[in-house]
C-alpha cells in the first residue's frame, strides 16, 4: 500500500523517486483520496512553476491503472479517531486505518507521519519509502 507523497514521485522527479519507481507494477492498494491528493499535489507543482503541466499529462489515469482502489467513505469514522488519537490530519489517517484494516505496510515518503506515529498503535503499520528497498530486498 502507498499513500500520495509515493505516488506523486511517480511523476515528479523528487528525492527517491526511483525507489517510488521501482513499486510500479506491485500490487499496490490505495484509498479513493488518494486521486484528489496526488491531483492537488500535482496542480501545486504546476502553479508554483516546479512542473509544467505537459508532465501531469496521463497522471491520473496511470495512477487509477497502477493502483486497486479502495473506497474510503467506510473508514472515515475511524480515521477521525485515530486523528484525534495523533493529533494528526484525517486524510493521512484514512491511509492509516486502511493499511490496518488490510494488514499491509503503508509505504509512505512522509516523514511527518512516519514520526507521528512512532510510539503509537500504527507504528508498525508505516514504513518509509527511503528504507523500503533497503530492507525488502
Amino acid at each position: 500500500m502507498i499513500d500520495s507523497s509515493v505516488a506523486v514521485k511517480w511523476y515528479v522527479e523528487e528525492a527517491d523517486s526511483d525507489r517510488a519507481t521501482d513499486l510500479i507494477g506491485l500490487e499496490l492498494v490505495a484509498p479513493d483520496i488518494i486521486r484528489v491528493e496526488v491531483a492537488n499535489a500535482l496542480w501545486k507543482k504546476v502553479r508554483k512553476g516546479e512542473i509544467h503541466e505537459r508532465q501531469t499529462v496521463g497522471a491520473l489515469p496511470h495512477l487509477s491503472a497502477s493502483l486497486k482502489i479502495l473506497p474510503s467513505g467506510l473508514l472515515m469514522d475511524a480515521a477521525f479517531d485515530a486523528a484525534i488519537e495523533l493529533r494528526h490530519p484525517v486524510y493521512d489517517c484514512v491511509f492509516l486505518v486502511l493499511s490496518q484494516e488490510l494488514q499491509v505496510p503503508l509505504i509512505t515518503s512522509d516523514e511527518r507521519l512516519h514520526r507521528r506515529v512512532q510510539g503509537s498503535r500504527f507504528a508498525a503499520s508505516v514504513a518509509p519509502l527511503r528504507t523500503w528497498g533497503v530492507a525488502h530486498e
